[in-house]
This record gives C-alpha cells, sequence and structure tokens, in this order.
C-alpha cells in the first residue's frame, strides 16, 4: 500500500511544480507578449491532464467490441457492448471510455446496446487537445456513422457537452447529466486564476478560442431558459461536489423543461458514477420497459 501512497504524492508535487512553473511563465508572458502568453492559455486549457484506466476499466474495455470513426475534428475510438437501443456513455474532462464502466452491465441486462468513446484528445482517440465543442461534434459523428441513439448518460464536461448537442438539436429522447456545469466560461476563468493568467491575457484567449470555434461562448451555457425540452433530462448533482457545485445542477434544472434533479450526498465529484443507487435509477430511465421488450425509443415505443 505505501507505494501507491508515494505514487500520489510524487504526481502531486509535479503537478505542483508544473503549476507553479507554468505561473512564472504567464507571468512573464504578460509583461512581455500578452498575445503570445494568449495562444499558450488557450491550449493549456484545451489539453486533458487524462487519467489511466484501472485494472478493472481495462478488462472492461477488452470485452468491448472495438471501431474508428473519422470526423471533422480526427479519430474517435469507439467501444461497444450488447443489441438493441444504443445508450451513449460520455465521460468528461479527463476521462476515458471506461469511467461510465458501472452502467454498462445493467444496461446490457436491460436490452441495450452501450457505446461509449474517447472524446477527442483523450485515451485512443486522436489529437493532443480537445474542447467540449469539439466533443459535441464528435457526438454529432458518432450519431451519423451509428445511427439514432435512445439516450445519452454523461459526466462533468461531457455532460456540459452532451447538453450543447441537444440543445443545438441532436434527436435523442432522453438523457441522464452527472454533475454538469452550468456555464463554461466560468471554469475557464477557474482555470486563469489557477494558472495566474492576467485578465487581459483571458479575454484575449477567449476572444481567440470563439474565433477559432466559430462559437459564441453564451452557446456554451446550458443555463439558460428553454422554450421546449429538447429531450426528458434526468440530473444528478452531489450537494458536496468540490469540483463542480450542486447550484448549477439546479441552474441546469431550472433552465430545461420538466427536468427532475435528484440530489444525493457524500459522493463527491466521481463516487457518483459507481454508486448503485445512482446507476439503478439512471438505467430505469434510459432503458424504461426493456425487461418487457419495450423498445428504449419512446417513437418504437408507440409504433
Amino acid at each position: 500500500m505505501a507505494r501507491p501512497r508515494r505514487s500520489r504524492a510524487s504526481a502531486e508535487r509535479l503537478r505542483r511544480l508544473a503549476r507553479s512553473g507554468a505561473c512564472a511563465g504567464f507571468s512573464a508572458l504578460d509583461r512581455m507578449c500578452p498575445a503570445f502568453g494568449a495562444v499558450l492559455a488557450g491550449a493549456l486549457l484545451r489539453t486533458p491532464w487524462c487519467t489511466r484506466p484501472t485494472r478493472w476499466e481495462r478488462r472492461l474495455l477488452a470485452s468491448a467490441r472495438r471501431s474508428t470513426i473519422r470526423f471533422t475534428g480526427g479519430r474517435l475510438a469507439v467501444f461497444r457492448w450488447g443489441t438493441g437501443p444504443a445508450i451513449v456513455l460520455v465521460h468528461g474532462w479527463g476521462g476515458h471510455s471506461g469511467r461510465l464502466g458501472s452502467f454498462v452491465a445493467p444496461l446490457v441486462e436491460a436490452g441495450c446496446s452501450v457505446v461509449a468513446f474517447d472524446a477527442p484528445g483523450h485515451g485512443e482517440s486522436g489529437g493532443f487537445s480537445g474542447s467540449v465543442w469539439e466533443t459535441v461534434e464528435a457526438l454529432r459523428a458518432l450519431q451519423d456513422r451509428l445511427g439514432p441513439c435512445a439516450a445519452l448518460i454523461a459526466h462533468s464536461l461531457g455532460a456540459s457537452a452532451a447538453a450543447i448537442a441537444l440543445r443545438s438539436g441532436l434527436p435523442v429522447p432522453r438523457a441522464v447529466l452527472l454533475a454538469p456545469p452550468a456555464d463554461l466560461s466560468r471554469y475557464a476563468a477557474r482555470f486563469a486564476r489557477h494558472f495566474g493568467i492576467s485578465s487581459r491575457m483571458f479575454d484575449a484567449m477567449k476572444l481567440r478560442l470563439a474565433d477559432v470555434y466559430g462559437i459564441s461562448w453564451d452557446r456554451l451555457r446550458i443555463d439558460t431558459s428553454l422554450p421546449s425540452a429538447p429531450a426528458r433530462l434526468l440530473i444528478f448533482h452531489d450537494a458536496g461536489d468540490p469540483r463542480v457545485p450542486f447550484r448549477d445542477g439546479q441552474a441546469v434544472a431550472r433552465a430545461w423543461p420538466g427536468a427532475r434533479l435528484v440530489q444525493t450526498r457524500g459522493l463527491g465529484h466521481h463516487r457518483i458514477l459507481r454508486d448503485p443507487r445512482v446507476v439503478r435509477r439512471a438505467v430505469a430511465f434510459v432503458a424504461w420497459g426493456q425487461r418487457q421488450r419495450v423498445a428504449c425509443f419512446p417513437q418504437a415505443a408507440a409504433s
């Protein structure tokens, strides 16, 4: 047990050293060349610090049917289990396809197929950087390639991407969001504070990224009111989430007509993905009627 603790301590020291170096570098660039500092800040913002799959997650991924999908952002590593209407799992920033693995077996048992993918810049997918908008484009490419999916289950920034895709017209009837950040601009500001990026470099970074992706930061908010719900929505959010505060889940639920918000306690930001009660309720929501051989798609159920 001592070795893993030492490894975690060493990794934490390396992260602190990297942050100190980045802060010093951005401070110097703010004085000498803020425009270049803004470019570097944007690159750092889009570079995920990816976690490795656990042994259990590696076994789960090894049991999947694998494929690769090409899209405008590069290539996507796709993993699939089971047969039936497709439920797509969307991991968060720095994650991988196995991150929502606790949902796989219950969904397959409920008569659905499960599709997971490594987001752009993550895992086995191509590229060294990614963004929420690129994950939105990846979801569209996945549906274009695999056909309609019955539901999305998404976590953290992956939940933001799923909600943005739905609000932008992705035709999916049901979604489960776990700990969704409501306003990505606010999280970009937190990133800037963490690395000591000045306000003028931060503003220039935001303008540059908006130009690169051709999208305003307002379109990356999922807490603005909708006239009608693009999908039935269930949200889980922990009251003590240290990464994404519970008020974000509340804001998303208020903005989405008919959304249901479930408050959990003691699960934080990541344990919520493995909690049996959360998994059971999410599966019941997206895979309703499968045990009675009713299709996940409401349209199919009505036919």
